[in-house]
């Protein structure tokens, strides 16, 4: 199940503060979100018991109902529930039931963990996605984001950020800005990006120890094995590695522009494919000299100087440095400006499509009982 040592030390911190978000008060639906808890079927639902319910149902007959789990679900306020919330939905997803899960069963998982700062257990949710199919949609990736770049909380938001690249969809204005901000602004503080926190790799075992695990090994048939084909997107666990696809998923949702190449020429070196950045920075576009400075600073770390591709790499951006064909304004600037662009034009329709979508689970809440 969840590990308990990716709680973050934050506490309870409710959605008003001191510090000024990007989004309004009004983005966040309260009173749309609350109204679900008046509802005949979550106001007469004991927590308590319900969770005992569920919890003989899967150990007599390991069968629940997905309208259960969404009820367990959505009846959450605050964070007393976590483990327990995380612990059904894992067995649930053992289930035949599972493909029936309700949309607004993921969104009330995901909005109580980021209400309540537990990020890091949000994020092994969000990242095991076959134990617990629970996926950020726009709106609580949007409350998450502008959450933990107005903190500073710069690596958890790049974290979010790479595990929503993987889905390949920054269709949303505010998710794309907030996202590429946050990344952004993580990857040029200078701190160390190996790995994050929940990617580390444990350390290795002491030989003995290993020696003695072989003597008392006993196999056993389990249900699935790995593929060991690597397709370079969902099986990426290094964390450099997983940034680089994410820029480079954010540049091309952008599109073509001074942000859009400089994201791709970023990603396509941290994700270090030479080749490919090598013939991006050899065609006519404009890339931001703050991001170059990054890249230059990247690509001089590298150990294997003698590849032939990361050879052609250097002469590239040799020839564009040279050239001082570059844009000079401050890339946070830019991608701050995209922020608040996104938000101006897109938040008040996304208020009211919201409040709608909370309406409508409690209709679908009322019609699956």
């Amino acid at each position: 199940m969840l590990k308990q040592v990716l709680r973050t030390g934050y506490g309870y911190r409710p959605f008003i503060t001191t510090y000024r978000n990007f989004l309004s008060e009004a983005y966040l639906c309260r009173d749309a979100w609350q109204a679900r808890l008046a509802t005949p079927i979550l106001a007469k639902v004991n927590h308590e018991a319900l969770y005992y319910e569920l919890e003989q149902k899967f150990q007599q007959k390991n069968k629940v109902s997905a309208i259960d789990i969404d009820i367990y679900a959505n009846k959450l306020v605050d964070d007393s529930h976590i483990d327990e919330v995380a612990d059904l939905m894992y067995k649930f997803r053992m289930t035949e039931e599972a493909s029936s899960v309700l949309q607004s069963t993921a969104h009330a998982i995901a909005r109580n963990y980021i209400e309540h700062s537990h990020y890091g257990q949000l994020i092994e949710m969000l990242d095991n996605r076959i134990g617990y199919g629970v996926f950020l949609d726009d709106f609580t990736a949007n409350l998450a984001l502008d959450r933990l770049v107005t903190t500073n909380e710069f690596k958890w938001a790049a974290r979010i950020s790479t595990l929503l690249a993987l889905q390949e969809d920054f269709t949303n204005p505010i998710t794309r800005s907030l996202a590429t901000y946050g990344t952004y602004r993580y990857v040029k503080s200078g701190e160390k990006i190996d790995h994050f926190d929940d990617l580390i790799p444990p350390p290795p075992l002491d030989p003995a120890e290993v020696k003695k695990k072989k003597k008392d090994e006993i196999k056993v048939r389990v249900k699935f094995l790995r593929n060991e084909f690597f397709d370079d997107h969902f099986d990426l666990r290094d964390s450099k590695l997983l940034l680089g696809k994410t820029f480079h998923t954010l540049g091309l949702s952008h599109g073509p522009g001074v942000v859009g190449d400089s994201c791709r020429l970023l990603g396509l070196v941290l994700h270090e494919k030479w080749a490919k950045a090598a013939e991006l920075m050899g065609t006519n576009l404009e890339f931001n000299a703050d991001v170059v400075k990054l890249v230059r600073t990247f690509v001089d770390k590298v150990e294997n100087k003698e590849d032939e591709e990361y050879s052609k790499l250097v002469e590239a951006l040799d020839k564009f440095e040279a050239s001082g064909k570059m844009n000079n304004a401050s890339f946070e600037k830019l991608l701050l400006d995209e922020v608040n662009k996104s938000v101006a034009e897109n938040e008040q329709r996304q208020i009211a499509e919201q409040a709608k979508i909370y309406s409508d689970w409690c209709d679908v809440r009322q019609q699956r009982l």
